[in-house]
């Protein structure tokens, strides 16, 4: 079977490219102030009309996430994201739109052999 070449609309092409931005200014930024943020995992709705995102950011343990929490990092790693987002030129109606979720490379690791996909499934 040969493989099937998908057309993505070119607004949605623009919303992961401008993810891939913000996702890769906030993990460098993370990483260079010693925030445990391991990785960001954008999951968007196959409507083409929809442009809500669902960010999930991986933190390193499920300890970490608690930590984060209640010491108020996690919303500080949410408003830098969005900020990020922003900065890239992510359409203002599409931020309202913006969600965020945390989970941990350790549950990924040990429960779905490495891989985010299978964690968010």
């Amino acid at each position: 079977m040969a493989n099937q070449d998908f057309n993505i609309p070119p607004e949605r092409e623009r919303q992961f490219d401008l993810i891939a931005v913000a996702s890769d200014a906030l993990l460098g930024r993370a990483r260079a102030n010693g925030r445990a943020l391991e990785y960001i995992y954008p999951v968007v709705p196959y409507v083409e009309t929809d442009f809500s995102l669902d960010a999930w950011l991986f933190l390193d343990t499920e300890s970490r996430i608690r930590e984060y929490q209640a010491d108020g990092t996690a919303a500080a790693l949410i408003s830098e994201f969005r900020a990020e987002l922003a900065k890239a030129g992510y359409p203002a109606e599409w931020l309202q739109h913006v969600s965020c979720h945390f989970g941990s490379k350790e549950v990924v690791d040990r429960d779905y052999q490495g891989s985010y996909y299978n964690f968010l499934r």
